[in-house]
């Protein structure tokens, strides 16, 4: 089929990889309340945009804290495929070069960067991005927007996407058990 609709290879293949994200978050293991590790998540999905365009997707975990933080499994999908969204992104705008991605915990938060060699538009606003109607549309979109932020800047000879988790998208783990240990004492109670 992509012999004869060449223009439909990058958006097939665009597609193939948000389901392929999906697919990692699915293929992560649940523990038993519900939740995956942050970072491990984070870690599929550029090992997956890596396979995928054959490019170099440098991760890096900041600190050993990141590790404590989980992802209820309800937020999983929508974190998973914005951050497969600037991944792809950033593998497809940054000249051929490693793109970077950082995580690091921030007292209850995550902060996850991806940073590619390249620069935005002198007008870039990402306001300007309707939901849904592009490929940063639709990471604001999926974003939940009570317990996430995106920004996108320009920081010398290179495009920076920030991505701040907070609570309840994300939960340190100490913090979940107790949410889950409070459960369990109400159904005995």
């Amino acid at each position: 089929y992509a012999e004869r609709r060449p223009e439909v290879v990058e958006p097939l293949g665009e597609a193939i990889g948000q389901v392929r994200a999906i697919a990692q978050v699915y293929g992560l293991q649940v523990g038993d309340i519900g939740m995956l590790r942050v970072a491990h998540v984070i870690e599929a999905i550029a090992q997956s945009v890596q396979r995928i365009f054959a490019r170099p997707i440098e991760c890096q975990r900041l600190d050993a804290d990141i590790t404590a933080f989980l992802l209820p499994e309800a937020e999983s999908t929508p974190i998973a495929l914005s951050l497969n969204e600037l991944l792809t992104n950033a593998v497809k705008h940054g000249n051929g070069e490693a793109v970077r991605c950082t995580m690091r915990a921030a007292d209850d938060s995550v902060v996850v960067e991806i940073r590619h060699a390249g620069s935005l538009p002198a007008d870039f606003d990402l306001g300007r991005f309707p939901g849904g109607v592009s490929g940063l549309g639709l990471v604001r979109a999926l974003l939940p927007r009570r317990s996430a932020t995106l920004a996108l800047a320009q920081q010398g000879e290179e495009v920076c996407a920030t991505v701040t988790l907070r609570p309840p998208s994300v939960r340190r783990e100490d913090a979940a058990a107790t949410i889950g240990d409070n459960a369990r004492s109400e159904d005995r109670a």
